[in-house]
């Protein structure tokens, strides 16, 4: 049977059961009936409408369409939403009514949503490595483990948009009334759910430590890996090692970085100074993680540029970003961990330390 030949409400059903937007709009391009199903208006007919016609009796299903592909896409969206709709001066652990559908909510949930689901595409990689036993177990997630990574990255990134801001200084972040704040945000959520945000957190972390800010001793040891011993391993190269260190290349990604300096690194520290620095870069919301992540190691986005000047180094753009976020960013570390741990221990919980697989489930 060809798809022509069936009646609208099958093809409305099929339509509302595709799993991504690009599928949708990419069906809906097949052919004048299925284009005209998904976008025509509504219109009045004085007269019975003809067979050719009749598909603008029905609503126009556009939205719908859409948001149902986007739901398993990117969703839970009932978590996205609050990211996208999110206002300084709101609580975040009140529920508020489901804005209405419309393109312009769409386009943001689908900025928001596909940086969960980068999360999502570099869990394996980040959570399975190291030894060779964890190597040869990774995999890719299935849909519900996908489902429950973008669920803990957009609680996430709520909990920063909330907390971690100019608002909630070093001196503020053990004085009562902004603890129960934050512990209210978070105890709606079930234990296995508050676990998922640990887990969520621990791959973050890992990103920060391996990539974007990694240690004197990562940088050394990655060295001798590549390279074995060597005397006198430099940490931070000289400016005029590192002149043409990133460079335009004309294409929309902006500053890349050439192959031949793509293993130079430089630590952020030893391992005291290094730990207070993760802290603080915790804080940083996943968007925002996995743009210098995509900066330090595909050189994509222009992280390299202060005044229309390519920086000298991947370490160097950092501090030039988390410098612009304002003077709270500096020695004030994520609150997130210890307000979970927190409400845990409201609930009697034990110790924490081994739930870094709850997204596996």
């Amino acid at each position: 049977m060809l798809l022509q030949s069936l009646p609208n409400e099958t093809l409305l059903q099929i339509l509302h059961s595709i799993s991504s937007i690009q599928d949708v709009l990419s069906l809906s391009l097949t052919s004048h009936r299925l284009h005209d199903l998904v976008s025509r208006p509504a219109v009045s007919h004085p007269s019975p409408p003809t067979s050719e016609s009749c598909v603008t009796l029905y609503p126009q299903q556009r939205l719908p369409i859409l948001f149902d592909a986007a739901e398993r896409q990117f969703g839970p969206l009932h978590s996205l939403i609050p990211v996208v709709t999110y206002f300084p001066s709101q609580v975040p652990k009140i529920h508020r009514p489901t804005p209405p559908q419309s393109l312009s909510l769409l386009k943001q949930l689908l900025r928001v949503g596909q940086v969960a689901n980068n999360w999502a595409d570099l869990y394996p990689f980040i959570h399975w490595r190291g030894t060779e036993q964890n190597c040869a177990s990774r995999r890719l997630l299935n849909e519900d483990e996908r489902y429950r990574v973008r669920r803990a990255c957009y609680r996430t990134w709520l909990y920063h948009l909330a907390f971690h801001n100019s608002t909630f200084g070093r001196y503020t972040r053990l004085q009562p009334p902004v603890v129960r704040s934050r512990a209210s945000s978070l105890r709606a959520w079930s234990t296995h759910e508050l676990g998922e945000l640990l887990d969520f957190q621990s791959i973050m972390r890992a990103v920060l430590e391996l990539f974007v800010c990694p240690s004197d001793g990562t940088v050394i040891h990655r060295h001798k890996e590549r390279y074995g011993e060597m005397p006198n391993i430099s940490l931070f190269h000289p400016p005029r090692q590192r002149k043409h260190l990133l460079h335009y290349d004309g294409s929309s990604n902006g500053y890349m970085r050439p192959t031949q300096h793509a293993d130079i690194w430089e630590g952020w520290g030893g391992d005291v100074e290094h730990y207070y620095v993760v802290e603080d870069m915790l804080k940083l919301h996943p968007g925002q993680v996995m743009e210098l992540y995509e900066f330090v190691v595909n050189g994509k986005g222009i992280l390299g540029m202060v005044d229309g000047l390519a920086m000298e180094s991947n370490k160097a753009a950092v501090k030039a970003f988390v410098t612009g976020l304002g003077d709270w960013f500096e020695n004030n570390g994520e609150t997130l961990g210890e307000t979970v741990r927190f409400v845990l221990g409201e609930r009697g919980e034990e110790e924490v330390g081994g739930w870094g697989d709850l997204v596996l489930g």
